[in-house]
């Protein structure tokens, strides 16, 4: 049901994008076939703004059959992604010096063109779409798709009283409700719900946790991944991750959707052939970058450009793990410290000092470079990973590669998990979490991107990096 409601929003974007196109050509100059306008200048501006629009839809995932939830939300992320994009192509046309024969350059023309994109695609998203899509469903026979919510009664009516908002929704899903109390006991409680699961002939379900803990919520989630059934879990500690579903959560409960769906042979296969693109890309977008980056480190400090270091990947296997150099090469002593420091950090001593923001992982000043206190914050000290993914010890996206040492922490079978996948150069700890977090939260974030892993949030991670990296978010 999402791809087809995804294939059905790309369809209807590009159509309309090409319309308001030639509707803003024929307004401002009489005609579609003018010299200033050609149609060279009009199939450029919609690869650029389809391009975008893409991009920035993935971003704010703006693809899924969810986002008819919550209609508020829809607009305002549609409002800012065409506003944003609409800034960006002006500055584009002006950059490179109002190129006619590429893009549409009159202004009038692109006032027209935004404000035909921008109330179209309103009106398409927002009202066209949630009415037309339950009827392609019934056309292409779309069984109802039964779910059981448990939890409190309270809890469970919020739930399926906000899903019940989406047409679609209305129209696709069978919510029943289990307020029967559950076993404290992860295994047991998976146990039940599915048998209640099987004796309903229900093919998903949604979970509510009240006071259950990460370790708690953790464990029963890997069991019902195991079970290959779809699902969607709440609780009031889910937004403290600062991860979470915004469409679908309720007051303060978050919530986060598992797909029953495994990743491939070919997936694998495929997703390999993109880190080797992605990488050789990033050589070719960072270069610049790299290239000041290196003599920077030579001549501020005495020591290598690369730091290399020994790390846990895929499988529990160990690999050479490379950086950018970014403390004196002195500073032996930084192992024996940071190995302290996690001790405490994994016994969660290791909190937050303040309520401005104060950051859990420490390094002495005195250690790090100047160029080094840059180059970290900014994350540009990671850049060497490319080699590792290239290498293929790592992957663009996955859980972050654990030190020899912090392997004895890692006990329990759900946090083993994170070895279940390459370990990557960015995820969904680097994008949302980074120092703010301790490690237990850390950790079932990368839980959360191995049980939840597809091409869309792959690629939305990796969006979502640069601006973590331009802006220096959570950076140490």
């Amino acid at each position: 049901m999402n791809k087809l409601y995804l294939f059905t929003l790309l369809v209807s974007d590009f159509l309309i994008l090409a319309f308001a196109i030639l509707l803003a050509v024929q307004l401002r100059f009489g005609s579609i076939n003018t010299a200033s306008a050609p149609f060279s200048a009009m199939a450029g501006t919609w690869i650029f703004l389809a391009l975008a629009e893409v991009l920035l839809m993935m971003v704010e995932d703006l693809y899924a059959v969810r986002t008819t939830v919550n209609k508020v939300m829809n607009t305002f992320r549609t409002i800012r992604m065409i506003v944003t994009i609409s800034i960006f192509f002006i500055v584009v046309i002006f950059l490179t010096h109002f190129p006619t024969e590429i893009f549409l350059c009159s202004r009038l023309a692109v006032f027209i063109l935004m404000t035909l994109w921008f109330v179209m695609t309103i009106i398409t998203r927002l009202i066209i779409i949630p009415v037309v899509f339950p009827w392609l469903l019934r056309i292409l026979r779309f069984r109802k798709i039964s779910l059981i919510i448990f939890g409190t009664e309270t809890a469970c009516r919020k739930i399926r009283s906000t899903l019940l908002k989406s047409s679609v929704y209305r129209s696709i899903l069978d919510l029943s409700i289990h307020s029967d109390s559950l076993p404290d006991d992860p295994d047991e409680r998976h146990t039940t719900c599915m048998d209640t699961l099987e004796s309903q002939n229900a093919s998903g379900f949604v979970m509510v946790f009240e006071e259950e803990d990460f370790n708690f919520i953790a464990r029963f989630s890997l069991l019902a991944k195991r079970a290959a059934v779809p699902f969607t879990i709440y609780s009031r500690r889910i937004p403290e991750l600062g991860y979470f579903d915004p469409w679908v959560s309720i007051d303060s409960y978050g919530a986060l959707s598992f797909c029953s769906r495994e990743w491939t042979r070919i997936s694998r296969t495929l997703w390999r052939i993109s880190d080797i693109l992605i990488a050789i890309v990033g050589v070719l977008i960072f270069l610049p970058v790299i290239a000041v980056t290196i003599p920077a480190i030579a001549l501020s400090s005495p020591g290598g450009v690369l730091y290399r270091q020994t790390r846990i990947g895929y499988g529990k296997k160990p690999f050479s793990f490379f950086k950018f150099r970014s403390m004196q090469v002195n500073s032996e002593e930084k192992h024996t410290v940071h190995k302290k420091y996690f001790v405490k950090y994994v016994n969660g001593d290791a909190a937050v000092k303040s309520e401005n923001g104060a950051i859990f992982k420490t390094v002495s000043a005195k250690a790090v470079t100047p160029v080094g206190k840059i180059i970290r914050k900014t994350s540009i000290d990671e850049l060497p990973q490319i080699w590792n993914v290239l290498r293929g010890d790592m992957s663009i996206v996955g859980p972050r590669p654990c030190i020899d040492y912090e392997m004895e922490y890692y006990t329990t079978e759900w946090l083993q998990q994170r070895f279940a996948v390459k370990p990557g150069l960015t995820g969904i700890w680097q994008v949302y979490g980074r120092s703010r977090l301790g490690f237990e939260k850390s950790q079932f974030l990368d839980f959360i991107y191995v049980l939840s892993r597809t091409d869309g949030i792959n690629i939305r991670l990796i969006l979502k990096t640069f601006p973590v990296i331009f802006f220096g978010k959570g950076g140490v």
